[in-house]
Formats: structure tokens, C-alpha cells, sequence
């Protein structure tokens, strides 16, 4: 166990603003394009669909996303 884990809370957490998605406590980035993001989590895959998207930070454990977003589906 790090010792980031006994600061930082590990619960899985979508943020939604216009123009931006933050994925908080991601497990994987399974595939990307300017459409459509698939992402994995404690929760299920995320599916992003969106026009012009872009992963504009990316860290280990947190992952936003910009771009014009049409829908979010969780599976």
C-alpha cells in the first residue's frame, strides 16, 4: 500500500463541466480517437462520444478530457 492511498481518496468519480470531462480513479484507457473514449473503472467501462476530443491531462490516477461531449454511457 502507498502512501498515497492513506491521503487521497480511491473512489471512482466522473466530473462532468461543459467542454470537459474528469475522470477520478480510472483503472485503463482502452482506446481513443477524436470520437470516442472507452475508459475502465472500479464501476465499469466508460464510453465518451463527443466531436473533436482530446485527453488534455493525464495522470495516474485522473484523466480529463476536452472536446465537444454528445454522450456518456456507462457498461
Amino acid at each position: 500500500m502507498s502512501i498515497r492511498s492513506y491521503f487521497l481518496d480511491e473512489e471512482f468519480e466522473l466530473i462532468y463541466l461543459p467542454n470537459q470531462i474528469d475522470i477520478i480513479n480510472y483503472s485503463e484507457i482502452e482506446s481513443f480517437d477524436e470520437e470516442k473514449i472507452r475508459i475502465r473503472s472500479s464501476k465499469g467501462t466508460i464510453l465518451i462520444s463527443g466531436k473533436d476530443l482530446t485527453i488534455s491531462k493525464l495522470l495516474e490516477d485522473e484523466v480529463l478530457i476536452s472536446g465537444e461531449v454528445l454522450k456518456i454511457e456507462f457498461r
